[in-house]
């Protein structure tokens, strides 16, 4: 009987004599500390944390060496009853936990958990309850019945699944094909041009959905995009929920693995109750923040109504230009809501938070990096609308592009040229170039054109005048009223030069006009004969240089434009 407590020292550190309720003592004195806790766990079920380090032997020792102990009784036992008895053996005083009147698990006070405040008469409880749990468990897995019911509820449960998963990716090919696509194509048949036995052919016809613009940007295409990026995220988000609600159904039906399905309810559960309590707390913050954005959205309304009817010329104040209240208008829209932000922001749920503290500094720091560009746009944006140097409409001329203003924005300004193509200039770049207006002075006696030409000293200048006034007035373009005149602008080395100034009706007709125009003078100054000095000459040649006109029309020039030529 002396070997008994030495091996039950070396197990667990507290002896045991044939589950009597006390031992006799021993000499010496066995050493108790704290060590590094280790979970006893078995079948699948934590028993106890142990902490105590008995006489050199760790609490994983421990726990290694009690899981052997439980390994033999159980053995030749059936394992149906589990008790504690308190057992003294030298300087330790402890509790003996039983499995069918065989010792298995000793616990001693220091094993009791501190922190938490429980004592270790009720640690000594829970142990044991947790271990009959876990030996009702065992005695339960073995049994047939129990187990073909699991797999039957399991399998109906699979079968559920299935079904419902199947629902969901249904109700989400729907949602996705009811949404509007970001480029659609509708089917229509083409003319047949002639009687066959093919079937007509079919003519693709893009559609496209209407577009939801905001300070010039349209939104359409992200819209969309969040769209459908949110429905597949619900649908995923539902499937999640079914397979976990599942995994915890089929856990629960076996006894082995029915720890894992209460964890993963009790998982649920506990989120459940903190995102229900989050949102308890969040509402007065939420319901603040809601009341903001409303009076902000009202303002912002009655801002923007002001400044839409001062732009559309229904209202006059003299503080504000009609040209310049769609600046002013989305500038003060954006202060506004930058106020409506800052008020806002502490009552945000979560923004006293360090992980919320630390995404706005990310932010604001990627923002500070990465807007200089930015910034530079949007206020060059603002130079060109308080300058009002160009607006809609207008002809202009920006270095090397000339045509019609169809977009000023906050970032770029948008021409369209001649040949109908759309030039988007930065704002930046605008400011930094001369621009040329050539509508903002053309009042009602129309915009003025202008165009040079040199003639040798050897012609009259007054001949000169009639000639270029006669092309102005073949000229279907250019208006009679006010008269076209000429000025002479420089008496150069080899000739004058002399310019053409007309009025058309429209500036847009800018480039037809003055093509029209070319062609004329070059008619008006072969007619008389007169050489136009251009390009330049070394030396006067022995005979003009003009086309007679009879050579008018060569080929491949059409004869039969002769007819519309306007006789002097």
């Amino acid at each position: 009987m002396r070997s008994l407590p030495l091996m039950l020292v070396c197990i667990v550190g507290i002896p045991a004599s044939g589950g009597a309720s006390a031992a006799a003592p021993e000499p010496g004195r066995i050493e108790v500390g704290q060590g590094e806790p280790a979970s006893l766990t078995f079948w699948n079920r934590e028993i106890a944390i142990l902490r105590a380090d008995i006489g050199g032997i760790s609490p994983s020792d421990r726990v290694r060496r009690i899981q052997g102990k439980i390994a033999d009784v159980l053995a030749n036992n059936p394992g149906e009853n589990a008790e504690a008895i308190r057992s003294t053996f030298a300087n330790l005083a402890g509790f003996w936990v039983q499995i069918d009147g065989h010792p298995v698990l000793g616990l001693v006070p220091e094993d009791a958990d501190t922190m938490t405040g429980e004592t270790f008469d009720e640690q000594v409880r829970r142990a044991v309850d947790l271990l009959q749990e876990a030996l009702d468990a065992r005695r339960e897995q073995r049994s047939l019945p129990l187990i073909l019911e699991g797999v039957a509820l399991a399998t109906a449960a699979t079968l559920i699944l299935a079904v419902l998963l199947w629902g969901v990716i249904e109700l989400q090919g729907r949602a996705m094909r009811r949404l509007p696509p970001r480029a659609s194509f509708s089917v229509t048949p083409a003319s047949i041009e002639s009687p066959s036995t093919e079937p007509a052919s079919i003519k693709p016809a893009l559609r496209k959905p209407a577009p939801i613009k905001v300070a010039g940007l349209d939104l359409q295409p992200v819209l969309t995009g969040l769209e459908h990026v949110a429905i597949k995220a619900t649908g995923l988000g539902l499937a999640a929920i079914l397979v976990y609600f599942w995994l915890t159904f089929i856990f629960g039906r076996f006894p082995f693995t029915r720890p894992w399905g209460e964890g993963l309810a009790e998982f649920m559960l506990d989120l459940l109750a903190t995102f229900a309590d989050g949102a308890l707390q969040a509402l007065p913050g939420f319901f603040t923040v809601l009341v903001i954005f409303v009076l902000t959205r009202i303002i912002v309304r009655a801002v923007d109504g002001f400044f839409r009817t001062v732009e559309r010329g229904a209202m006059s104040v003299s503080w504000l230009e009609a040209d310049t209240a769609k600046a002013t208008r989305r500038l003060t829209v954006t202060l506004i809501w930058v106020f409506a932000v800052t008020v806002a922001y502490p009552y945000i749920p979560g923004s006293d938070s360090q992980a919320f503290k630390g995404i706005s500094v990310l932010v604001g720091l990627m923002v500070s990096l990465g807007s200089a560009g930015l910034i530079n746009q949007v206020m060059s944006g603002l130079v060109i609308a308080y300058s009002r140097a160009l607006k809609v409409g207008e002809l202009v001329a920006v270095g090397n592009t000339l045509g019609t203003v169809s977009e000023v924005g906050m970032l770029s300004t948008k021409v369209i040229t001649p040949k109908r193509e759309t030039v988007t200039v930065p704002n930046a770049v605008l400011v930094g170039s001369p621009i040329t207006n050539y509508s903002r002075l053309a009042d009602e006696r129309g915009a003025v054109v202008g165009t040079k030409v040199t003639i040798g000293y050897d012609t009259p200048w007054r001949q000169v005048h009639a000639m270029l006034t006669l092309a102005a007035e073949r000229t279907s373009l250019v208006r009679k009223d006010p008269a076209p005149f000429v000025l002479q602008r420089t008496l150069a080395d080899f000739y004058p030069e002399y310019e053409l100034i007309v009025h058309i009706d429209r500036p847009e007709q800018r480039f037809f006009a003055l093509s029209e125009l070319h062609g004329h003078i070059q008619d008006v100054f072969n007619e008389y004969g007169v050489q136009i000095m251009s390009p330049n000459f070394e030396a006067q040649p022995e005979q003009k240089v003009w086309v007679p006109k009879d050579d008018w029309f060569a080929a491949p020039a059409a004869p039969e434009a002769r007819a519309a030529l306007r006789e002097p």
